[in-house]
């Protein structure tokens, strides 16, 4: 029917029906054949049409056409090409400009194959639809700008940015035909400005065409190749990055956006999540750039990186400091924000923390980026636990688990320095930040591997002195002083880290050499100052080098330093000269750290002794919790300091044997019927000071005399009812409850378990029994009454 029109009307007749039918007949589930004879129908109607017609009529053909390379066959491939050559190609500028992204992908399936017949004859097309679009009048006359088609170059990128499918064969036009901006060797690096016009003019020129108007198109094709799913296409992308984008280059630091910058780096970093070797060594001669004839291999180039020699061109940078000048910034943004990204998935959370791991395989790399995200890393983790299930939690703390166990202890410990450590000038304006700055420290702690040999010989014990100082410090300021609710609620975070710390603590950090270095300080009398001065400047040495720097204490001086911190603490608060920590606390810190450090003479000054008498002499017990508090933490740590180490080393035996009656009074005013709740923990007291002195009857000497009045007289000494009732008490606590001997290394006479339990009960016993020959008397009954309820006793 067509070939039967005039040929001097170039017309075709329902010419939509007839496009709609063309493009139906290069359905790929047809035959070749088929392909083949709508191929020469649309070559007759584009040569009957005329090329100003077709220019017009493009959009209208170019659909059903477009798809043709994808599935055609080797017969129809050529044909199709020829079409396009022949007739397309020819049609007005102004046609092909809305169509040119269309027609691009329509061709890029003829480059994925670069042995094929096809690849030459599509790359001269592609070539041709380049020349087409410099000519487009997109600049205004500016015919030098635009000489080399920067309307194509933002097509073609496009292409690969929307369309992964076609990334192949946008690689391989990119191979060929993308301008390199920037220097192969470090030229740039050692120069003090990076300035785009040192470039030659022509690689200027042909830069401007791939940057111009947009340069956000070139790093999103870039972008979105090295997050692409196959191995091959990212290998691919990190060559063209090597060989035609380094990092140095002065079109990518000075002519591209920063977010766009953060945007490349991040996609580049991302691929060695993959740990894929040959992806690496692309990413990481990408980062650090070609390896220098004089590379330094010491980790002491970071410092230089700051003060870089502006002198002597030939000498090249160090692959550290190639990339903290070019590529540290970016990347420590693009991580940041995302880290902070508040994701809900799992695997999207974890991803810079596998990042961040990954980059940690080149020290080059992972010795500038860590102490930027660190603290970071933790805080996300941190926040996540509070608004995740646990599943979803304990995916992501995997990952940053990881990560966690490949820093550097000195680096860790150094960021944990800083959470704990303020000035008091912080505290009214600062007092939130430094909460959750050590909210955050005990978070890491409980969570975290901090078990490592490294760190519990050295590094714990050195941020429990730390503490120690700042408690100290807070506990100096009275109750009238501003800001001391502010300094109540720090020392509850204070205490809860400091806790966690000690619970770590080994005898081993204080008698073992850990350091290669002779400490240059011996002497114990050295001012809190000094001490935090000389911890700071450990973990500020240790930063900039691989070696662990001189230790700033000895291991046994540095354990006496933190007694000393911690026996002043305690003392201070027994003295009532501490309104921050409660009593307890104090010396509860006291006892664990002497347990956990060799034998020291801290207390042979008898202060800490001496402000115990004096608690208990200065004021009548009350019926209170605080009360209660005080008097069972001063028990345990007298029993305590009594069994450390070996009897009576920190306390003797005629010390306690003096504080036995006071104390063994006060708990007897605990056992009072109208005060259950103290009844539980007054017993297990008595049971602590009778484990100390059982074989003297101490505790039952006190008892028995308490229950007899002073004014008992006769046959019999006769005990009241109240007293009868706490015995009541005593007894029924003592026959349930599961109290332990004295030490084996104490209790050297054999004597069986009835034999400890009666010194303590035998004798307030018989008193009780002596009330029943009162006859018919109220006590007598409620006597009687108890000894019937005594599961014990057989009737």
């Amino acid at each position: 029917a067509l070939q039967s029109h005039p040929p001097n009307l170039p017309v075709v007749p329902h010419k939509v029906l007839v496009s709609k039918r063309l493009a139906q007949c290069l359905n790929p589930s047809l035959p070749s054949g088929v392909h083949q004879k709508a191929i020469e129908v649309y070559t007759y109607i584009f040569g009957l049409i005329k090329t100003e017609n077709l220019s017009h009529d493009l959009p209208l053909y170019l659909p059903g056409l477009a798809p043709t390379l994808t599935f055609a066959s080797l017969t129809v491939r050529p044909l199709f090409l020829s079409l396009v050559e022949t007739y397309i190609c020819g049609v007005e500028p102004w046609a092909i400009r809305p169509a040119l992204k269309a027609i691009i992908l329509a061709l890029l399936p003829g480059l994925e194959e670069e042995t094929s017949d096809d690849f030459e004859p599509t790359l001269r097309i592609i070539n041709k639809f380049r020349d087409v679009a410099s000519r487009m009048d997109t600049q205004k006359g500016n015919s030098e700008t635009d000489s080399n088609g920067q309307y194509f170059w933002q097509c073609l990128f496009l292409a690969s940015i929307t369309n992964p499918s076609r990334r192949t064969g946008v690689l391989a036009y990119l191979n060929r035909y993308l301008p390199k901006l920037g220097f192969p060797d470090r030229r740039s690096s050692q120069s003090g400005a990076i300035d785009p016009n040192d470039l030659p003019h022509d690689m200027l020129i042909a830069a401007n065409s791939v940057i111009l108007p947009e340069p956000g198109l070139l790093i999103r094709c870039f972008a979105s190749g090295l997050s692409d799913d196959q191995p091959l296409v990212q290998r691919n992308f990190l060559d063209l990055l090597v060989s035609h984008l380094p990092l140095n280059s002065p079109i990518l630091q000075t002519r591209i956006a920063e977010d766009d910058q953060r945007r490349l780096i991040v996609a580049a970093a991302g691929v060695v999540t993959r740990r894929d070797m040959s992806l690496n060594r692309r990413v990481w001669a990408w980062f650090l750039g070609p390896e220098p004839a004089n590379d330094r291999s010491s980790f002491d180039v970071r410092k230089s990186s700051d003060n870089m020699s502006q002198s002597g061109d030939a000498s090249e940078v160090s692959q550290s400091e190639y990339f903290s000048r070019f590529g540290l910034k970016p990347l420590v943004k693009g991580l940041l924000e995302m880290i902070e990204q508040d994701l809900s998935v799992p695997s999207e959370r974890a991803k810079p923390f596998r990042i961040s791991l990954s980059l940690m395989d080149r020290w080059e790399v992972g010795g500038y980026i860590v102490p930027e995200i660190f603290l970071p890393v933790m805080r996300n983790v941190q926040a996540f636990e509070r608004v995740a299930s646990k599943a979803q939690f304990d995916e992501v703390f995997r990952s940053a688990s990881a990560f966690f166990d490949g820093v550097e202890s000195g680096m860790i410990f150094s960021e944990l320095l800083n959470l704990m450590d303020w000035s008091d000038d912080e505290i009214e304006g600062h007092h939130d930040k430094i909460l959750a700055n050590l909210k955050l420290a005990h978070f890491i702690i409980e969570n975290f591997n901090v078990r490592e040999e490294d760190m519990i010989l050295i590094h714990i014990p050195q941020l429990v002195l730390l503490l120690l100082i700042k408690a100290g410090e807070l506990s100096s300021f009275q109750e009238n002083y501003t800001a001391w609710e502010e300094r109540q609620t720090l020392s509850n975070g204070l205490m809860r880290v400091t806790n966690s710390l000690i619970g770590l603590l080994t005898e081993r950090a204080f008698t073992k050499k850990a350091g290669s270095e002779k400490p240059s300080k011996q002497s114990v009398n050295i001012d809190k100052t000094n001490i935090l001065r000389s911890i700071h400047y450990f973990y500020d040495q240790s930063k900039g080098s691989l070696d662990l720097p001189p230790l700033p204490f000895a291991p046994r001086q540095l354990g006496e330093l933190i007694l000393r911190e911690a026996h002043a603490l305690a003392t201070s608060a027994l003295e009532g000269q501490d309104y921050i920590f409660p009593v307890p606390e104090n010396v509860n810190l006291l006892i664990a750290l002497l347990r956990k450090i060799p034998r020291s003479r801290v207390l042979r000054d008898g202060r800490f002794y001496s402000a115990i008498c004096g608690r208990l002499g200065s004021s009548q017990a009350t019926l209170s919790t605080n009360s209660f508090s005080v008097i069972s933490s001063i028990t345990s740590a007298v029993t305590s300091l009594y069994f450390i180490h070996t009897p009576g080393f920190y306390l003797s035996y005629d010390d306690i044997s003096d504080l036995v009656p006071v104390l063994v009074r006060r708990f007897w005013q605990f056992l009072s019927p109208v005060s259950p709740k103290f009844h539980v923990e007054a017993v297990r007291c008595l049971w602590l000071l009778h484990s100390v002195c059982w074989k003297d009857h101490l505790v039952e000497a006190s008892i028995t005399s308490l229950m007899i009045p002073s004014s008992s007289a006769g046959a019999y000494h006769l005990s009241s009812e109240e007293q009868a009732e706490r015995y009541f008490v005593l007894w029924n606590h003592s026959h349930h409850g599961t109290y332990e001997l004295p030490p084996k290394h104490v209790n050297d006479l054999g004597q069986s378990h009835f034999s400890y339990h009666s010194s303590m009960l035998a004798r307030p016993l018989f008193i009780v029994l002596d009330l029943l020959f009162q006859g018919s008397s109220e006590v007598c009954q409620g006597v009687r009454q108890w000894l019937q309820d005594l599961s014990s006793i057989h009737k």
